[in-house]
């Protein structure tokens, strides 16, 4: 569509539609060509799996690497979603920082700071001045810019080996006035879906995983007999969350603590895992007596869970008692009154992002 002619934004969508259409014939006439689409059968598809055995997985260094089966493997896409301060940018940050190849972080919330990936390689021992060649930082100041980013992203044969690609967040660009309303979610919402879409293609092709996180929103008819946090819902609704290969709520707990649940995973079994955020960025619980404590409260929680499903699958929905969660996992159970030193995992609060 000549740029001239764009003057609404469903001008904009239109044109959008228009160039993938434009792709998708010239892909499609390929394929008629080759007058077939080849299987993954018999060799190649033992090819395939022996991949992903020996597939390299990024990691935080922390317990939410065991949640994902040692890491987040290339190829993949995680998003993360949580109220502010349950620790979505800090599990971005750390994972860009060791990441060992190029990171493309596309920050459109304007929380990233190179103070932070500073303090966090000062406590980690790790070079800043490495980080400033390896992450290409990306700021739109709109949706528009967003989605152009998408054609103007630079390639492995520009900058090197790309490893990673972060979105934090996806969805925030696209809450404007201009989006206001039920009434604007057909304009919207196929644009949420075709980002993560296309910036999983564009990832899968270059060699990289992908984190890409989302705001929520709390929902309209909430279960009063449930935690606040089991109604919250991701912003993007579950056509987001489909695009995943692994979807992972956070939480706030007390103090420092956070607390990691995998909803939806491709290949891992559904758990939840507290974790810390000090200056070195995302950590694992530190070796004490109280936090080895709510370790084993946590595994307990989660045994409870998992053999719940196991009885849902087994007798079916209809037939099996509903049994309502426990009102909070142990990380958030209120504690007796404490000294100030015991006030938190670690001793003091620490500024969380």
């Amino acid at each position: 569509m000549p740029a001239q002619t764009i003057k609404t934004i469903e001008d904009i969508v239109q044109d959008l539609k228009s160039k993938k259409e434009v792709h998708m014939v010239t892909v499609y006439a390929d394929l008629r060509k080759l007058g077939k689409v080849e299987p993954i059968t018999g060799k190649s598809a033992k090819e395939a799996w022996l991949r992903e055995k020996n597939e390299v997985r990024l990691k935080t260094g922390t317990i939410i690497d065991e949640m994902l089966g040692g890491g987040l493997n290339v190829g993949s896409s995680m998003l993360l979603y949580g109220e502010f301060g349950s620790g979505k940018t800090e599990i971005a940050e750390c994972m860009a920082v060791l990441c060992p190849d190029v990171v493309i972080y596309i920050d459109t919330e304007g929380s990233f700071r190179w103070s932070r990936i500073e303090q966090i390689c000062k406590e980690r021992g790790l070079d800043m001045e490495k980080m400033f060649d390896k992450i290409i930082l990306y700021q739109p100041a709109n949706w528009l810019e967003q989605m152009m980013l998408l054609e103007t992203m630079p390639t492995p044969l520009e900058v090197g080996k790309i490893g990673l690609i972060i979105i934090d967040s996806l969805t925030k660009l696209f809450r404007g006035i201009e989006f206001a309303g039920r009434q604007e979610l057909g304009i919207k919402q196929p644009m949420i879906r075709e980002y993560p879409i296309s910036l999983t293609t564009i990832a899968k092709s270059y060699g990289a995983a992908m984190i890409f996180t989302s705001q929520i929103y709390v929902k309209p008819a909430a279960n009063p007999f449930l935690p606040d946090w089991a109604n919250e819902c991701v912003v993007g609704g579950a056509s987001l969350q489909h695009q995943a290969s692994y979807v992972v709520h956070l939480r706030r707990g007390q103090g420092i603590a956070r607390i990691a649940r995998l909803i939806d995973a491709d290949d891992q079994p559904l758990a939840e895992k507290p974790f810390v955020i000090t200056a070195a960025g995302v950590m694992d619980l530190p070796d004490t007596e109280k936090a080895a404590d709510l370790i084993k409260k946590a595994e307990e929680y989660e045994a409870k869970q998992r053999t719940f499903l196991d009885e849902k699958k087994k007798h079916g929905k209809k037939t099996v008692p509903e049994v309502s969660e426990p009102a909070q996992s142990p990380a958030e159970i209120e504690q007796p009154a404490q000294s100030p030193a015991e006030n938190s995992l670690l001793g003091e609060e620490e500024n969380a992002s």
